[in-house]
């Protein structure tokens, strides 16, 4: 099977968080303090309640300086509040650290946010950022061919490994040598461009015969 990157291997473990009758100005100090533009905030019991983010803060000053006839309420009650439990964006949107970083990032996609919180189970786990899933591609060259051999090459596609060369540069993998069959060139492509870490593919394999031209009836 092929290995691919979760959420628990780029996320951040060491997770500071709040409580929910942590006052404003103390979320905004914890931000500061630890270089962070959110943090979970927990009901005292272990328990992820919601998450307050710089934006959430933000808006208090945004509230302060505009008309308050212009904001939505929802917005209004957040620009108010004095603690974290008031503050916070409830439920926190979750993520399982078995996940995989695809999944992650649909996921943040979809919600239009740009951090995760992880769970194991029902405890905090850890917090994936974009950038954190951005890192699969910070591999060196050296790291991304291992990848493509071991679980692509080696596994799935040629008994004979020396009729292809694989090389990587920049993220970038290029295929040479000859397959038996034309449908293993896209066979190939596809699989190698799902690997972690691969910016693209150069596909200059070639085959012996095209097993994916439709074949003659039989002649009456």
């Amino acid at each position: 099977m092929k290995h691919l990157l979760t959420v628990a291997d780029v996320m951040t473990t060491e997770v500071v968080t709040v409580a929910a009758d942590t006052p404003f100005k103390a979320v905004a100090a914890t931000l500061a303090e630890h270089h962070i533009s959110a943090v979970p905030v927990h009901d005292g019991y272990g328990a992820v309640a919601g998450i307050v983010s710089e934006t959430d803060l933000l808006r208090k000053e945004q509230y302060q300086r505009t008309a308050k006839s212009w904001f939505h309420w929802r917005d209004r009650v957040k620009a108010e509040a004095l603690t974290a439990g008031q503050l916070m964006t409830s439920p926190a949107v979750t993520i399982e650290g078995r996940c995989t970083l695809d999944e992650a990032a649909r996921l943040m996609a979809t919600r239009k946010i740009t951090r995760l919180v992880v769970m194991d189970d029902d405890k905090l786990a850890g917090i994936v950022t974009r950038s954190d899933l951005l890192s699969a591609f910070l591999a060196p060259d050296q790291e991304i061919l291992a990848r493509v051999r071991r679980d692509v090459v080696d596994r799935h596609l040629w008994d004979d490994h020396f009729a292809v060369d694989v090389s990587v540069l920049e993220g970038v993998v290029t295929l040479k040598g000859q397959v038996e069959k034309r449908s293993t060139v896209t066979f190939a492509e596809d699989l190698i461009g799902a690997v972690d870490g691969v910016v693209g593919v150069r596909n200059q394999l070639t085959f012996l015969f095209d097993d994916t031209a439709p074949t003659a009836g039989p002649f009456y």
